[in-house]
C-alpha cells in the first residue's frame, strides 16, 4: 500500500532535500537516488533503500515494481519532487538510502585523485577502476563527493561497490599510503619515466592522477616512487583524466601483476579454495585409511549419492572430477563390495548406507578437529559464507 505525503515540511521530505547537498549526505550518512535508473542499479548492488518518493503519475507502475521487494513507497507531488531534486524539471522516482559501510581493506593497488572535481570524470573514473578490479579510491579532501548525481550516473552505479577515504589534506594521505607499505605511483607530464617502461616494486601500489587542469599536487611529485607519464605525439597538450587514468591503471595494474605475480596467485579466492579443499581431502583420507580402503573421494561421492538417490555416469564425472576414463577405476571398489548399483543409474545399496552410518562418526570427528578453533558462530558463518560463494558462483554459470 501507497500513503501519500502533502507537506512539505513532513520528515521524509525534509531528509530527501537535505541529502541533496555534500554536507546532507555527510552530516546523514544517506544517498538521494535520482531517477529510477539510478534507484535500479541500488536494488542490483544491495543498497539498503529506507523509502522511495514517487509522482502521481508513476505510482502505480513503481509500486509494482518495488512493493514486491519490500521498499517503503510514498506518493508525493510533482511540486515537492522538484523541491526534492532542486531542478526545473519533474524526476518523478527518488529514493533516500543510507551511505554504504566498509571495512577498512588496503588492497594491492587503489586510486588516489587529488582535486579531481569534475563528477562526470570522477564516475568515468570509478567505473574504469572496477572494470579493472580497484575498488578502493582515496581523497586528501573531506569534501570529497563520490554520490553525486552526475557521478552516479556516470559510473553506472559503480560507486555503490567502491570504498572511499578521505583525508584532511595531502599531507595525512601521503603518510597514510607510506604506513601502510604503498608506492606511489604518480602520473604527470614531467614524469621521468613512462609509465609503460617502469619497474615496480614487490608492494602494493598507489595511482595518484591530478586534476584536470592543474595536475597533481606538488608534494605528490616529491614524495613519489616513481613519477610516471603517458607518452602521446606534440599535437596532443593532454589526455582527459578519465582516458588517462583507464590507461594508468591498465599499465601499471599489469606491472604490479607481473612482479607479484606468485603473491597474487597466493592470494586468490580460486586457489585457497582448491588449497583448503585438498587438505580437508587429504586430511579426511589419512582418517578413513585407518578402517577402510575407500578414498574420501569416494566416500563423499556415496554421501552425495544418498541424498540424490539417482546420478548418472556423466553427473558422476563432472560432479567429482573423474575422467570418463578413469569412471571404472573409481567406481570398481564400491561395484565389488555391493556399495553402489549401475543400471542405467548409479544408485546405493543397503550395505552402502550401511558402510555410511559405520564411517561417519570418522567424518564427523575429523571435521570437529579441522573446525576446532572456530566457535560455532563462527562456524555457522564459515558454512554461509561456502553457501554464498557457491550460489555466485552458479549466477555466473547460468549468465
Amino acid at each position: 500500500m501507497i500513503e501519500t505525503i502533502t507537506s512539505i515540511k513532513d520528515e521524509r521530505v525534509v531528509l530527501a532535500r537535505a541529502i541533496n547537498t555534500h554536507k546532507g549526505r555527510q552530516k546523514h550518512q544517506r544517498i538521494l537516488l535520482e531517477g529510477e535508473r539510478i534507484l535500479d542499479w541500488a536494488v542490483e548492488y544491495g543498497i539498503d533503500i529506507e523509502y522511495i518518493l514517487v509522482s502521481e503519475k508513476h505510482s502505480s507502475r513503481i509500486a509494482e515494481k518495488y512493493l514486491p521487494i519490500h521498499l517503503k513507497i510514498y506518493r508525493v507531488s510533482e511540486g515537492i519532487l522538484k523541491k526534492v531534486t532542486d531542478t526545473q524539471y519533474v524526476i518523478p522516482v527518488v529514493a533516500i538510502a543510507r551511505m554504504p559501510q566498509y571495512t577498512d581493506t588496503n588492497p594491492p593497488f587503489i586510486v588516489v585523485l587529488d582535486a579531481v572535481q569534475d563528477f562526470g570524470n570522477i564516475g568515468t573514473i570509478i567505473r574504469t577502476c572496477q572494470a579493472f578490479g580497484v575498488k578502493k579510491i582515496i581523497s586528501p579532501s573531506p569534501d570529497f563527493d563520490m554520490y553525486h548525481r552526475k557521478t552516479i550516473e556516470a559510473s553506472r552505479g559503480s560507486v555503490f561497490t567502491t570504498h572511499l577515504d578521505c583525508f584532511p589534506d595531502v599531507g595525512a594521505t601521503i603518510r597514510y599510503l607510506k604506513n601502510q607499505g604503498y608506492q606511489i605511483l604518480a602520473t604527470s607530464p614531467r614524469g621521468a619515466e613512462l609509465q609503460s617502461l617502469v619497474k615496480l616494486k614487490r608492494q602494493p601500489a598507489a595511482l595518484v592522477v591530478g586534476n584536470e587542469t592543474s595536475g597533481i599536487n606538488p608534494e605528490f611529485e616529491k614524495q613519489a616512487d616513481f613519477l610516471v607519464q603517458i607518452p602521446m605525439a606534440h599535437a596532443i597538450e593532454s589526455l582527459n583524466v578519465g582516458v588517462a587514468t583507464g590507461i594508468s591503471i591498465y599499465e601499471l595494474k599489469l606491472k604490479q601483476v607481473l612482479t607479484m605475480i606468485e603473491d597474487c596467485i597466493k592470494s586468490t579466492l580460486g586457489r585457497e579454495l582448491n588449497v583448503a579443499g585438498m587438505l580437508v581431502q587429504q586430511a579426511l583420507d589419512a582418517e578413513l585409511k585407518k578402517v577402510t580402503d575407500l578414498s574420501s573421494r569416494q566416500v563423499i561421492f556415496m554421501m552425495v549419492l544418498k541424498c540424490d538417490q539417482k546420478m548418472s555416469l556423466p553427473d558422476m564425472c563432472k560432479q567429482f572430477g573423474v575422467l570418463e576414463s578413469e569412471a571404472n577405476t573409481f567406481l570398481k571398489p564400491m561395484l565389488n563390495d555391493g556399495l553402489v548399483v549401475l543400471d542405467k543409474t548409479l544408485m546405493i545399496t543397503g550395505k552402502g548406507e550401511e558402510l555410511l552410518a559405520k564411517l561417519w562418526p570418522i567424518v564427523e570427528n575429523t571435521e570437529s578437529i579441522i573446525l576446532a578453533s572456530l566457535s560455532d558462530d563462527e562456524r555457522s558463518l564459515l558454512f554461509r559464507q561456502l553457501q554464498n560463494i557457491q550460489e555466485k558462483c552458479v549466477q555466473i554459470i547460468k549468465r
